[in-house]
């Protein structure tokens, strides 16, 4: 875990966020040009939202099989907000504050200490 600042406000948009569990099928679609090693998927519910490749096994029907949990929430942040990073995904942080925890894009973070 390693602790960063948010370099500028991040708003929240999709108040709704896909939530996946082991083993529910999905059908996946466009690969993200911005962030490689993203992938849009839609859920048997018609909720959509991009999720890391390598939690997806492929299926001979089309669809592929989630092998991790993944929640899509993001994390809105203040400018200056101290946030603690659980882990990276492919230039994403899964992040904590004091409140709640939800996704962050690297660019948006900066070590505390730059060492």
């Amino acid at each position: 875990m390693s602790a960063y600042i948010a370099t500028a406000d991040y708003e929240v948009i999709d108040r709704a966020p896909l939530t996946l569990v082991v083993g529910d099928l999905v059908r996946p679609g466009q690969t993200d040009t911005d962030w490689p090693g993203w992938v849009w998927v839609t859920a048997i519910t018609g909720r959509g939202s991009y999720v890391p490749e390598e939690i997806l096994t492929p299926q001979p029907d089309g669809t592929a099989r989630v092998t991790q949990p993944f929640h899509a929430r993001d994390l809105t942040v203040k400018k200056g907000d101290t946030i603690e990073s659980l882990r990276e995904v492919k230039g994403w942080h899964w992040c904590k504050n004091a409140t709640t925890e939800g996704w962050l894009p690297a660019y948006l973070l900066r070590p505390t200490d730059p060492t």
